[in-house]
């Protein structure tokens, strides 16, 4: 459950009264300057923060964890960059061998779950984005446990509303999105997405380390599962506002605006993306433009060629994918007005093997049917 357990390294600083590193206010200002700068693509700056943490905890899982968030945000999509990932992994699992030598202090037994909830988490994160959903859904279910250990906590602290909900949500979500997983989803507590995404609305008001993610995960479930895209502008705009080197964040934003037909404030956006000449965000860039051309400008045969443009590209698993999806329903939709229905049902079949957005596969679904 990639999303449940991607990001739950912010659970460790919501125990304060049980652990040593949490009980240092100093410490705990210098993460949260560091992950700040780390958000906005600051490396140089959020490595001088953390240095300092680093150096008074060696031999703290804190201190392989730090680095492991570092090496992914400066390697984004680290699952496509070998020696990063190698890296990576080797970083969570000395952060785990460190959790599990913390377990054994029974004082300290509350910070060292959460390090190997964090931990197992990224690397069923990065085993999903790899497409090896089953070997991600059973290393989530390692997380769980250790998350079940410390379920009481969730309602003594308002920065365990970002997990509840991630949890309510997409214990749903995720085996309706990839059905392979729902044998191993017997081992896991029933959810509720309405509860969840209220939890997840809670997070971002109440919680202090955890309501940037929370903010990050509604935006998507909004614009992915809800199709609520004027709900999504709400928190694209405020992370891209707070963030704005952050190109993951900026990308998000600028298929709010589009979503919400504010044309105009997308538009330099698209061509910042185009710029960067990462494949990620000229990929986006070009299906942008393409439903611009075709949903606002009405011009298909330019829409056509940036829509074919995005499908020359190589669709990125964390990232693109639905991207990649949304280029074949518009070239399928291009197809129907133009009198090719056989066309456009072989471009919708093909938009069904990338996509996950709800709106998407709704309409590919309707028309083959």
């Amino acid at each position: 459950m990639k999303q449940l357990f991607g990001i739950l390294f912010f659970l460790m600083f919501s125990v304060t009264s049980f652990a040593q590193l949490l009980n240092d206010n100093e410490s705990k200002q210098l993460i949260i300057k560091g992950l700040d700068k780390l958000y906005n693509y600051e490396f140089k700056e959020a490595d001088s923060y953390f240095h300092h943490v680093k150096a008074k905890y060696p031999k703290h899982p804190v201190t392989p964890l730090l680095s492991a968030l570092q090496v992914q945000w400066q390697n984004l999509p680290v699952e496509q960059n070998p020696k990063a990932l190698a890296q990576y992994l080797a970083l969570l699992e000395k952060c785990q061998l460190s959790a599990e030598t913390l377990l054994q202090d029974q004082s300290k037994k509350a910070e060292a779950i959460f390090f190997l909830v964090a931990s197992h988490g990224y690397i069923a994160l990065v085993l999903n984005y790899k497409k090896e959903q089953v070997k991600a859904a059973n290393e989530s279910r390692k997380a769980y446990g250790y998350l079940k250990d410390g379920k009481q906590l969730i309602e003594k602290n308002p920065e365990f509303l970002f997990t509840s909900g991630l949890y309510n949500f997409y214990r749903v979500q995720y085996p309706e999105t990839h059905p392979i997983v729902k044998p191993v989803m017997i081992f896991f507590e029933n959810g509720n997405k309405k509860i969840g995404i209220q939890q997840l609305e809670q997070a971002v008001q109440k919680s202090v380390f955890s309501r940037i993610e929370a903010a990050f995960y509604l935006m998507n479930v909004f614009l992915k599962y809800e199709s609520n895209y004027s709900k999504a502008l709400v928190y694209s705009k405020w992370l891209h506002e707070r963030y704005p080197n952050n190109l993951v964040y900026t990308m998000r934003h600028a298929e709010s605006l589009i979503m919400n037909g504010k044309i105009d404030d997308a538009l330099p956006l698209i061509q910042q993306l185009k710029r960067t000449n990462d494949k990620v965000y000229v990929l986006a860039g070009n299906l942008f433009e393409g439903l611009i051309l075709e949903k606002s400008k009405k011009n298909d045969k330019a829409a056509a060629e940036h829509y074919t443009n995005v499908l020359k590209m190589q669709p990125n698993e964390r990232y693109t994918n639905d991207y990649y999806a949304m280029a074949y329903a518009g070239l399928a939709r291009i197809s129907i007005r133009s009198g090719n229905n056989k066309r456009a049902e072989e471009l919708y079949r093909r938009c069904l093997e990338y996509a996950e957005y709800k709106s998407t596969v709704s309409e590919a679904n309707n028309f083959i049917k």
